[in-house]
Formats: C-alpha cells, sequence, structure tokens
C-alpha cells in the first residue's frame, strides 16, 4: 500500500501547487538564493523612472500622479539597518526638485535645503523597505526563527514562496525563482484609509553587478498602483554606506497632536494646531465637522474638542473636501462614531470599499465598530445642505481644479464663512493649486464671504487677503 500513498500524495501536491521540492526546506531555498544573489553588507544602486504620489489620485480609485525622475540613487547598510533614498525630478516638469529620506534604526527623518526633519513616524515603513530588497529579505529570512516554505507554479515554472515575520508584525512574502532570484516580495502595511494595505515589490531582469546579482527593473506598488517604477543602471557591492543619526534627529520626540480652536462665527470653530485643519459647526442637536484630514488621532482630538465645545452633541455629519489621504484618512474615525460623509458624488463607491477594509495591523474605531457607512454624496457642480432652522452649511460640488478631478467647499450663511481646501492657504510658504478655479466658482454661486478659512495654512482671513493673492498669481 505504500506507493499508491506517495503517488496519491504527489498528486496532491501538483493539483494544490502547495509543496516544497523534496529534500527542501526555507532554509535551503534562502542559502541557495544567498549564493546566486551574493550577500553584501551594504548596497549603493542608481537608475532613473518614475515616482508616483500616493494617495492623490485625480480621481478616486485610479492610478496615482506620476512623476519622471532624473535620477534616483539608494544606498543599504543591512547591518546598520540604515538606508537612504534620493529623488531627482526632471527639471522639465518638477524644476529639479530633489528629496532626501533617511533611515537608520528606529529613527528616520528627511533632509531639506533648510536643515534636518525628524519624521519618527516613518522609520518602520522605511525599516520594512530594507527588508523588502531581493539581499535584505534573504538575510531577514535567514535571521528569522521560523520561516515556511511552499511553492506553486508561475508561467510554467515552479517558484518557492517562502513567509516569516519582520518587525514584530509584517508578515513578508517572498518569490524565489528556480534560478534563486527573488523576484517579488510582498505583505500589508497599515494606512488610515485603506486598513491593512496591499504592499508589493517586483524584481525582474536581473544582471550582474560588482561581484552580485540584482534586478535592473524594480516597480513597488502600494494600495494597488505603483509608487515607483525604476530602471537600474549601476550597483555596487559593499559600498561604503555609514547613515549616522543627527543629533536633532536623535533626541527628537513623537510630536503630540494638538488642537487649538478659535471662534469664528456663532457656533463655528476653527480647530487648527497642525499641518490640516477642520472645521467645528454647532447646531441645535447635533454638530457637523468640516474636513477628517490625517488620520485617527487627529480626528479623535477633534472630536473631542468638538463636543467639548458643543455640549457633547453627537457628530451626525463630517464634510470631505475631496477623496486625497491627507484630506480623507480620518474618515474612518467618523463613520465609527455614526456620522453621514458629504463627499463628491465620484468618491462613493471608493469610500464604501475603504470604510469596509480591514485594519487588523493597527486596529482603529471603524476596524472594532465595524459600521456601515453613511454617505450623502454632491454631483457635479451640485449642491447639499445641511440645516436646523438656525444654523446651515451650504456644501458646494466644484470642478476645473488643475489638483483634482473633485473638490467641494463649504459655505457658512450665517458667518458668510467659507471653507476650502488645497486651493489658496494663507501666510507664508503655503502656495497652493488653483486659486483662479477658486474664485471662478465662489463667483458662479454668488457668494457673499467675507472670511475665508483654509484646510492649510494660518487659519481663518479676510476674504480680501485671497483676493489680493489672487492679484499676485495673474
Amino acid at each position: 500500500m505504500l506507493r499508491p500513498l506517495l503517488w496519491l500524495a504527489a498528486g496532491i501536491c501538483f493539483e494544490v501547487g502547495i509543496c516544497a521540492a523534496a529534500g527542501q526546506d526555507a532554509k535551503s531555498v534562502l542559502q541557495n538564493a544567498s549564493k546566486t544573489l551574493g550577500n553584501p553588507n551594504s548596497l549603493q544602486f542608481s537608475g532613473t523612472g518614475m515616482n508616483a504620489l500616493f494617495g492623490q489620485a485625480l480621481t478616486a480609485g485610479k492610478e496615482w500622479p506620476r512623476r519622471d525622475l532624473e535620477r534616483v540613487t539608494e544606498s543599504i547598510n543591512y547591518n546598520q539597518r540604515s538606508a537612504r533614498v534620493e529623488l531627482v525630478f526632471q527639471k522639465e516638469n518638477f524644476q529639479g526638485i530633489r528629496q532626501n529620506t533617511q533611515v537608520n534604526g528606529d529613527r528616520a527623518w528627511t533632509v531639506r535645503p533648510n536643515g534636518v526633519n525628524p519624521q519618527l513616524g516613518s522609520a518602520e515603513e522605511r525599516q520594512l523597505q530594507i527588508w523588502m530588497t531581493p539581499h535584505g529579505f534573504v538575510r531577514a529570512g535567514l535571521a528569522a526563527s521560523k520561516a515556511s516554505l511552499r511553492s506553486r507554479m508561475e508561467s510554467g515554472k515552479r517558484v518557492s514562496v517562502i513567509s516569516f515575520p519582520v518587525l514584530g508584525k509584517y508578515e513578508l512574502e517572498g518569490v524565489i525563482d528556480d534560478s534563486g532570484r527573488v523576484v517579488e516580495v510582498r505583505t500589508k502595511f497599515p494606512n488610515p484609509m485603506l486598513g491593512d494595505m496591499p504592499y508589493r515589490f517586483v524584481y525582474s531582469d536581473y544582471a550582474h553587478f560588482d561581484d552580485i546579482e540584482f534586478p535592473r527593473h524594480i516597480v513597488q506598488s502600494e494600495g494597488g498602483f505603483p509608487v515607483n517604477d525604476l530602471t537600474i543602471a549601476s550597483v555596487k557591492a559593499n559600498a561604503a554606506v555609514d547613515i549616522p543619526v543627527p543629533a536633532e534627529v536623535q533626541s527628537a520626540a513623537a510630536p503630540k497632536v494638538q488642537v487649538l480652536t478659535s471662534k469664528i462665527g456663532d457656533g463655528i470653530w476653527f480647530a487648527g494646531g497642525g499641518s490640516h485643519h477642520s472645521v467645528i459647526v454647532e447646531f441645535d442637536k447635533f454638530i457637523t465637522v468640516i474636513e477628517a484630514p490625517q488620520n485617527e488621532a487627529r480626528s479623535l482630538a477633534v472630536i473631542e474638542q468638538a463636543k467639548a465645545l458643543a455640549g457633547n452633541k453627537p457628530i451626525r455629519y463630517v464634510v470631505n473636501t475631496h477623496h486625497h489621504f491627507d484630506h480623507a484618512g480620518g474618515l474612518r474615525t467618523y463613520v465609527a462614531e455614526g456620522a453621514t460623509v458629504i463627499t463628491d458624488a465620484s468618491n462613493k463607491t471608493y469610500f464604501e470599499r475603504s470604510f469596509a477594509a480591514p485594519a487588523t495591523l493597527v486596529p482603529d474605531t471603524q476596524a472594532k465598530a465595524r459600521r456601515k457607512p453613511m454617505i450623502q454624496t454632491v454631483a457635479d457642480r451640485g449642491k447639499y445642505v445641511i440645516s436646523d432652522g438656525k444654523q446651515s452649511i451650504e456644501v458646494y460640488g466644484t470642478r476645473g481644479d488643475s489638483h483634482t478631478d473633485e473638490l467641494l467647499f463649504a459655505y457658512l450663511p450665517s458667518a458668510k464663512v467659507l471653507v476650502e481646501a488645497d486651493s489658496f492657504a494663507p501666510g507664508p510658504g503655503n502656495e497652493l493649486a488653483d486659486e483662479q478655479a477658486l474664485n471662478r466658482n465662489i463667483e458662479q454661486q454668488k457668494l457673499e464671504v467675507l472670511t475665508i478659512v483654509g484646510i492649510h495654512g494660518s487659519g481663518p482671513v479676510p476674504f480680501e487677503e485671497f483676493k489680493k493673492d489672487l492679484l499676485r498669481g495673474q
């Protein structure tokens, strides 16, 4: 009976595609990959390609906008757990803008012309990217206390799929072909908008560089769309890569969320204190918040302030100016509160999927509440009014802005206050997208505005300030 049972097991393996090759385990596959790829302690590679604006699609659910690169250079020290990514954008489209992001262990920062900017919240993602490189994946897999192996067929060839945890909570899954090359590494990464977001690197067109094997084509995708598509021209193995942590980053603490409120009308408060703002509006029996930017921490802080100011009334509505992640990343918190989301009609399907997405890596209030979202849409050039007979908010759907295909603004007739995002930001260094389009839409609606509130910038200012800025830009 032994022989038929062996044939039966082999048949099951072939059909399901989950059995490893005879005599192989995860460690032996990784060791073979290490021999094929080489095992450098550091790497530096450069090339060109494109970088996309993650979370900034022109239309919700579409590809992230692409920006062509003049050059990309990445330097990694595996022993130091450090990396530096330098991007230079093409002069024709982005004036040769440079971006320099770095990480060393749990410290992350960006180098800018005016100095170093600590970004401690980015350290985990940048660390993860180190271990998602081909050589990093093999190193991390060999160091892992537990790694699993299965095999499957891809394009008529059997590949090995190896999984193991890194950084305490991320399950890395890598695909290694029959020659020992890492062709894909994927995981999930927490995102305030998308929950457990797909995170993926695909490697192809391997070549011999400086005694190691390295891919000449790298595609990094987040949330289902490419964020980097790179063609690699040069690679240095065991390059002299040392990325010390600057003193100001070493001593930096994670910034605390603070909400600073100021009254701008009867029952109307500006909620500032960060890079993105909100406006709180009190009605007779409920509260409406205009804009839920950034993330859950910001939304929870704004909600706490709103209830303190308005007698603990329920949050019934939240107005979303547009779908970009920095302006919609806190919406899931309001959905969990039971608030109706007011947004452009083009966002409805995308938001429904986003609000229902699981968030197990960093559980948020919506992951726990699992509320069915209530979404009120505003049509192209349409209008939606929230009113209790005393207080009212008029929400207008606009078109013609170069920043996004949909953009709402809110008007409060009682105080003649207009709230907008990403068109005008009062204060120095806050030039944003399209003041002309905003002005056209205000004039088309024949609104009398005394005060304008930008979701970015220094806060509420007289409307005349916007008009002066508009003239300067003509």
